[in-house]
Protein backbone atom coordinates (compact mmCIF):
# COMPACT_ATOMS: atom_id res chain seq x y z
CA UNK A 1 0.00 0.00 0.00
CA UNK A 2 1.39 3.40 -0.95
CA UNK A 3 1.65 6.24 1.55
CA UNK A 4 -1.29 8.23 0.10
CA UNK A 5 -3.48 5.10 0.07
CA UNK A 6 -2.60 4.39 3.68
CA UNK A 7 -3.46 7.96 4.64
CA UNK A 8 -6.85 7.67 2.93
CA UNK A 9 -7.47 4.39 4.72
CA UNK A 10 -6.80 5.93 8.10
CA UNK A 11 -8.84 8.96 7.17
CA UNK A 12 -11.85 6.72 6.70
CA UNK A 13 -11.72 5.97 10.41
CA UNK A 14 -10.95 9.47 11.61
CA UNK A 15 -7.28 8.60 12.14
CA UNK A 16 -7.85 6.51 15.29
CA UNK A 17 -8.84 2.86 15.44
CA UNK A 18 -8.33 2.02 19.10
CA UNK A 19 -10.71 4.31 20.98
CA UNK A 20 -13.08 1.62 22.11
CA UNK A 21 -14.31 1.67 25.70
CA UNK A 22 -13.32 -1.32 27.78
CA UNK A 23 -16.21 -3.12 29.50
CA UNK A 24 -16.63 -1.87 33.04
CA UNK A 25 -17.50 -5.35 34.28
CA UNK A 26 -16.44 -8.79 33.14
CA UNK A 27 -18.05 -11.63 35.11
CA UNK A 28 -15.68 -14.12 33.49
CA UNK A 29 -12.80 -12.66 35.49
CA UNK A 30 -14.62 -13.31 38.75
CA UNK A 31 -14.99 -16.98 37.84
CA UNK A 32 -11.24 -17.50 37.35
CA UNK A 33 -9.05 -19.21 39.91
CA UNK A 34 -6.41 -17.14 41.69
CA UNK A 35 -3.69 -18.94 39.74
CA UNK A 36 -5.33 -18.13 36.42
CA UNK A 37 -5.86 -14.49 37.37
CA UNK A 38 -2.19 -14.22 38.33
CA UNK A 39 -1.07 -15.79 35.06
CA UNK A 40 -3.25 -13.44 33.04
CA UNK A 41 -2.09 -10.39 34.98
CA UNK A 42 1.50 -11.41 34.21
CA UNK A 43 0.67 -11.93 30.54
CA UNK A 44 -0.91 -8.51 30.12
CA UNK A 45 1.79 -6.75 32.11
CA UNK A 46 4.44 -8.35 29.91
CA UNK A 47 2.44 -7.15 26.93
CA UNK A 48 2.51 -3.63 28.39
CA UNK A 49 6.31 -3.78 28.55
CA UNK A 50 6.50 -5.02 24.96
CA UNK A 51 4.20 -2.29 23.68
CA UNK A 52 6.32 0.34 25.44
CA UNK A 53 9.43 -0.96 23.69
CA UNK A 54 7.63 -0.83 20.34
CA UNK A 55 6.92 2.86 21.03
CA UNK A 56 10.68 3.35 21.24
CA UNK A 57 11.08 1.43 17.98
CA UNK A 58 8.63 3.73 16.21
CA UNK A 59 10.57 6.73 17.49
CA UNK A 60 13.48 5.30 15.49
CA UNK A 61 11.22 4.59 12.49
CA UNK A 62 9.85 8.15 12.46
CA UNK A 63 13.35 9.61 12.71
CA UNK A 64 14.62 7.40 9.91
CA UNK A 65 11.70 8.22 7.63
CA UNK A 66 12.36 11.91 8.20
CA UNK A 67 16.06 11.41 7.40
CA UNK A 68 15.06 9.61 4.21
CA UNK A 69 12.77 12.53 3.27
CA UNK A 70 9.86 10.11 3.03
CA UNK A 71 6.43 11.68 2.42
CA UNK A 72 5.60 13.93 5.35
CA UNK A 73 2.29 12.14 5.83
CA UNK A 74 4.04 8.78 6.25
CA UNK A 75 6.48 10.23 8.77
CA UNK A 76 3.53 11.74 10.64
CA UNK A 77 1.85 8.34 10.78
CA UNK A 78 5.01 6.84 12.25
CA UNK A 79 5.08 9.57 14.89
CA UNK A 80 1.43 8.87 15.64
CA UNK A 81 2.33 5.20 16.01
CA UNK A 82 4.58 6.19 18.93
CA UNK A 83 1.53 7.60 20.70
CA UNK A 84 -0.52 4.54 19.71
CA UNK A 85 2.03 2.19 21.25
CA UNK A 86 2.25 4.23 24.44
CA UNK A 87 -1.52 3.99 24.65
CA UNK A 88 -1.29 0.25 24.04
CA UNK A 89 1.14 -0.06 26.94
CA UNK A 90 -1.26 1.72 29.27
CA UNK A 91 -4.23 -0.28 28.01
CA UNK A 92 -2.39 -3.55 28.67
CA UNK A 93 -1.38 -2.34 32.14
CA UNK A 94 -5.01 -1.51 32.95
CA UNK A 95 -6.14 -4.95 31.78
CA UNK A 96 -3.39 -6.57 33.87
CA UNK A 97 -4.60 -4.58 36.88
CA UNK A 98 -8.16 -5.80 36.36
CA UNK A 99 -6.96 -9.40 36.43
CA UNK A 100 -4.74 -8.74 39.44
CA UNK A 101 -7.60 -7.09 41.31
CA UNK A 102 -5.39 -4.13 42.18
CA UNK A 103 -3.61 -1.25 40.51
CA UNK A 104 -0.31 -2.42 39.06
CA UNK A 105 2.68 -0.19 38.43
CA UNK A 106 4.01 0.02 34.86
CA UNK A 107 6.53 -2.74 34.17
CA UNK A 108 10.25 -2.08 33.87
CA UNK A 109 11.17 -0.56 30.54
CA UNK A 110 12.64 -3.08 28.13
CA UNK A 111 15.79 -2.03 26.25
CA UNK A 112 15.53 -1.47 22.51
CA UNK A 113 18.41 -2.81 20.45
CA UNK A 114 18.57 -1.12 17.06
CA UNK A 115 20.34 -3.36 14.53
CA UNK A 116 23.54 -2.00 13.02
CA UNK A 117 23.12 -3.70 9.60
CA UNK A 118 26.84 -3.84 8.94
CA UNK A 119 27.77 -3.21 5.35
CA UNK A 120 24.74 -1.04 4.71
CA UNK A 121 25.04 2.64 3.92
CA UNK A 122 23.34 5.02 6.37
CA UNK A 123 20.37 5.49 4.05
CA UNK A 124 20.00 1.77 3.51
CA UNK A 125 20.24 1.14 7.26
CA UNK A 126 17.43 3.65 7.86
CA UNK A 127 15.25 1.83 5.35
CA UNK A 128 16.09 -1.52 6.95
CA UNK A 129 15.05 -0.17 10.34
CA UNK A 130 11.68 0.84 8.89
CA UNK A 131 11.18 -2.55 7.24
CA UNK A 132 12.31 -4.55 10.26
CA UNK A 133 10.48 -2.56 12.94
CA UNK A 134 7.31 -1.75 11.02
CA UNK A 135 6.67 -4.09 8.08
CA UNK A 136 7.97 -7.29 9.68
CA UNK A 137 7.54 -6.94 13.44
CA UNK A 138 4.10 -5.36 13.18
CA UNK A 139 2.99 -7.97 10.65
CA UNK A 140 4.01 -10.68 13.12
CA UNK A 141 2.22 -8.76 15.88
CA UNK A 142 -0.94 -8.58 13.78
CA UNK A 143 -0.82 -12.32 13.06
CA UNK A 144 -0.27 -13.09 16.74
CA UNK A 145 -3.16 -10.87 17.84
CA UNK A 146 -5.46 -12.22 15.13
CA UNK A 147 -4.78 -15.77 16.30
CA UNK A 148 -5.37 -14.67 19.89
CA UNK A 149 -8.60 -12.90 18.97
CA UNK A 150 -9.95 -16.06 17.34
CA UNK A 151 -9.88 -17.74 20.77
CA UNK A 152 -10.61 -14.77 23.05
CA UNK A 153 -14.17 -14.65 24.36
CA UNK A 154 -14.00 -12.85 27.71
CA UNK A 155 -15.38 -9.33 27.17
CA UNK A 156 -12.49 -7.34 28.67
CA UNK A 157 -9.73 -9.26 26.94
CA UNK A 158 -11.57 -9.37 23.62
CA UNK A 159 -12.09 -5.60 23.59
CA UNK A 160 -8.42 -5.06 24.43
CA UNK A 161 -7.12 -7.47 21.79
CA UNK A 162 -9.37 -5.88 19.16
CA UNK A 163 -8.05 -2.45 20.08
CA UNK A 164 -4.43 -3.57 19.79
CA UNK A 165 -4.97 -5.45 16.53
CA UNK A 166 -6.68 -2.58 14.74
CA UNK A 167 -3.65 -0.35 15.27
CA UNK A 168 -0.98 -2.97 14.60
CA UNK A 169 -2.37 -3.59 11.11
CA UNK A 170 -1.95 0.10 10.28
CA UNK A 171 1.51 0.18 11.83
CA UNK A 172 2.62 -2.67 9.58
CA UNK A 173 1.29 -0.77 6.57
CA UNK A 174 3.71 2.07 7.34
CA UNK A 175 6.63 -0.26 6.68
CA UNK A 176 5.05 -1.84 3.62
CA UNK A 177 4.15 1.59 2.22
CA UNK A 178 7.77 2.71 2.54
CA UNK A 179 9.02 -0.48 0.92
CA UNK A 180 6.58 -0.01 -1.97
CA UNK A 181 7.84 3.55 -2.48
CA UNK A 182 11.46 2.51 -3.07
CA UNK A 183 13.03 2.70 -6.49
CA UNK A 184 14.12 -0.54 -8.17
CA UNK A 185 17.78 0.01 -7.29
CA UNK A 186 16.88 0.64 -3.66
CA UNK A 187 14.85 -2.56 -3.51
CA UNK A 188 17.76 -4.51 -4.98
CA UNK A 189 19.97 -3.12 -2.22
CA UNK A 190 17.44 -4.22 0.39
CA UNK A 191 17.13 -7.80 -0.90
CA UNK A 192 20.32 -9.32 0.64
CA UNK A 193 19.27 -8.11 4.09
CA UNK A 194 15.73 -9.52 4.03
CA UNK A 195 16.64 -13.02 5.31
CA UNK A 196 18.47 -11.59 8.34
CA UNK A 197 15.59 -9.18 9.07
CA UNK A 198 13.15 -12.07 8.92
CA UNK A 199 15.34 -14.33 11.06
CA UNK A 200 15.89 -11.63 13.70
CA UNK A 201 12.18 -10.93 14.02
CA UNK A 202 11.31 -14.61 14.25
CA UNK A 203 14.01 -15.15 16.89
CA UNK A 204 12.69 -12.26 18.97
CA UNK A 205 9.12 -13.55 18.87
CA UNK A 206 10.19 -17.12 19.62
CA UNK A 207 12.28 -15.92 22.57
CA UNK A 208 9.26 -14.29 24.19
CA UNK A 209 8.62 -16.12 27.49
CA UNK A 210 5.80 -18.63 27.21
CA UNK A 211 3.07 -18.74 29.86
CA UNK A 212 3.56 -21.20 32.70
CA UNK A 213 -0.12 -22.14 32.50
CA UNK A 214 -2.14 -22.90 29.39
CA UNK A 215 -5.61 -24.11 28.55
CA UNK A 216 -8.94 -23.14 27.04
CA UNK A 217 -9.92 -21.08 30.07
CA UNK A 218 -6.85 -18.89 29.66
CA UNK A 219 -7.23 -18.71 25.89
CA UNK A 220 -10.62 -17.10 26.45
CA UNK A 221 -8.76 -14.22 28.09
CA UNK A 222 -6.19 -13.52 25.39
CA UNK A 223 -3.46 -16.04 26.19
CA UNK A 224 -2.15 -17.81 23.12
CA UNK A 225 -0.44 -21.12 23.85
CA UNK A 226 3.11 -21.78 22.68
CA UNK A 227 2.10 -23.94 19.71
CA UNK A 228 -0.46 -21.31 18.74
CA UNK A 229 2.25 -18.65 18.71
CA UNK A 230 4.42 -20.76 16.42
CA UNK A 231 1.51 -21.42 14.05
CA UNK A 232 0.76 -17.70 13.91
CA UNK A 233 4.38 -16.85 13.12
CA UNK A 234 4.64 -19.51 10.43
CA UNK A 235 1.38 -18.40 8.85
CA UNK A 236 2.55 -14.77 8.85
CA UNK A 237 5.68 -15.72 6.90
CA UNK A 238 3.81 -17.97 4.47
CA UNK A 239 0.66 -15.94 3.91
CA UNK A 240 1.67 -12.32 4.49
CA UNK A 241 5.38 -11.55 4.45
CA UNK A 242 6.64 -13.71 1.58
CA UNK A 243 3.71 -12.86 -0.73
CA UNK A 244 4.08 -9.17 0.16
CA UNK A 245 7.75 -9.21 -0.67
CA UNK A 246 7.18 -11.14 -3.90
CA UNK A 247 4.54 -8.65 -4.98
CA UNK A 248 7.21 -5.94 -4.71
CA UNK A 249 9.72 -8.04 -6.65
CA UNK A 250 11.67 -9.22 -3.61
CA UNK A 251 11.99 -13.00 -3.74
CA UNK A 252 13.67 -14.56 -0.70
Amino acid sequence: MTAPALIRERGRWGGRLTRRPLPENDPEIDRLSDAHRTALAELWLARAASERRVADAFTVVASDLAALTAPAELTALARRAVDDELRHAELARLVASRYAGRELEPPARLPLVVPEHRGASPRLAWTLHVIGHAAMNETFASAYLEASLALTRAPLARAAVQALLSDEIDHARIGWAHLASLRDAERRAVTPFIPSLLAANLAMWRATPRPSLEGDELSRHGMLAGDGVERALTAAVRELIRPGLARLGLHV
